[in-house]
């Protein structure tokens, strides 16, 4: 079977679509898979959690009203069983009712390490919101790079019909000369082959379009039957590339990472902070009212109010050992935030040193493009004046296709540089062509 039989043995063999191609942009996409993607999900349940754990712990230092309401009959009870044999008083009692409605208020104080350990918590829940934000950044950069993925397939299509359509008018053209009896039959050999390897290439970017789009719509979280239309393109190369310094300084404002590790390293040292504070004495304040009676009918008002102090003088090395504990998480979490102030910055660089790699790149491969273009029309002149040979043309067709194809290279690698400068400064989500 021949390539272009292929090809339309492919077209056949794919599902007629039941709805037009649904037409999407790149920032589409971003808002798609940030809805969609399990990564995000599951960041937003946890920064969920952490605020819950956060109401948790401090509702321990707000007031505690409990009520409680009893009534009972005792038949029975051996007073003399409890240590109470009195002369003269009968040693059985019973029966007898007693009811007791009772409403109580308990408040701490103070308590230091209670305090410390809200406050930490707090410090973990705005650290749960960034690595939210951090997640939502790395979904966003997932979906604009699989996004540059189908339109790169998309121009590889393009550049690939291009030639074939070239490979086409040159292998007419040979066909011609040969009727004409200004060439040979290896002359016509040679541009039928061209013309099947273009072909061929041609198949092979087309499957590479389908799967790029797959990949797009799994990652956007879009029906993998539906066909897309990408309304975005590559767009023109900059010639003006980012400053390192004012790059790393909006690195360390808008990297979620690096404000998540400071909330962490927040949250460990009041917690060290609450450990410690276990030591302290805790205040309390408490105080009841209830109505108290054998029923109802001859209940009285009743109720005290008061407060304590409780100081731990003896655990047995547990408060010790939880202090160590929290120390070692603060050392560590200390250690970790220093170490993602150092990614960020190897990120920055680096996508800075791509992003100027890439676009010089794309303005070679640019300048490659427009001279096969010229060689290619030159050898074509001199093969139609009987100057030159197919094998000249071939060449120049088979440069020609190369040069195509490194341009469309060279742009996708530029633009997914921009993407990851974008991630690198903690803007992915804000990134367009």
């Amino acid at each position: 079977m021949s390539a272009r039989a292929a090809i339309a043995a492919l077209a056949l063999a794919l599902p007629a679509a039941a709805e037009p191609p649904m037409a999407v942009t790149m920032q589409d996409a971003v808002r798609a898979a940030v809805g969609t993607r399990l990564d995000a999900l599951t960041a937003g349940e946890r920064a969920r959690a952490a605020r819950a754990r956060e109401i948790e712990t401090a509702a321990a230092l707000l007031p505690q009203l409990t009520a409680t309401l009893s009534e009972m009959r005792t038949f029975r009870v051996n007073l003399a069983a409890e240590g109470l044999d009195f002369p003269g008083f009968p040693s059985m009692l019973g029966p007898y009712d007693t009811f007791d409605a009772r409403v109580r208020l308990t408040q701490k104080v103070f308590d230091w390490g209670a305090t410390r350990r809200a406050q930490s918590d707090e410090a973990a829940a705005r650290a749960a919101v960034y690595e939210e934000r951090a997640a939502r950044e790395q979904v966003a950069a997932a979906a604009e790079l699989a996004y540059l993925e189908a339109v790169r397939a998309q121009r590889e299509v393009a550049a690939a019909t291009a030639d074939d359509e070239l490979a086409e008018r040159l292998l007419s053209l040979a066909e011609d000369r040969r009727g004409q009896g200004a060439a040979t039959g290896v002359d016509v050999v040679r541009a039928q082959a061209r013309a099947s390897d273009a072909s061929a290439s041609l198949l092979r970017a087309r499957v590479a379009e389908r799967e790029a789009q797959l990949l797009l719509k799994r990652v956007a979280g879009w029906p993998l039957e539906r066909e897309l239309k990408l309304l975005d393109d590559f767009t023109a190369v900059s010639s003006s590339q980012p400053a390192l310094a004012p790059a790393l300084q909006d690195a360390a404002l808008g990297r979620a990472e690096i404000a998540a590790a400071e909330e962490k390293a927040r949250a460990e040292d009041l917690a060290a902070k609450a450990a410690r504070g276990d030591r302290a004495p805790s205040v309390y304040l408490a105080a009841d009212y209830a109505q108290s009676g054998q029923l109802p009918s001859n209940a009285m008002n009743v109720g005290d109010v008061g407060g304590f102090v409780s100081l731990p003088l003896f655990t047995g090395g547990a408060l010790s050992g939880r202090v160590a504990e929290a120390e070692s998480k603060r050392r560590e979490a200390l250690a970790q935030l220093a170490d993602v102030r150092q990614q960020v910055e190897l990120d920055v660089r680096t996508a800075l040193e791509r992003l100027s790699e890439s676009a010089a790149e794309v303005f070679a491969a640019e300048r490659t493009l427009t001279l096969a273009s010229r060689e290619l029309a030159m050898a074509q002149d001199r093969y139609q004046q009987g100057a030159g040979d197919s094998v000249e043309l071939v060449e120049a067709q088979a440069e020609l296709a190369r040069a195509r194809a490194a341009e469309v290279s060279t742009l996708s690698r530029y633009h997914s540089s921009r993407v990851n400068y974008a991630a690198a400064i903690g803007r992915a989500q804000e990134f367009k062509l």
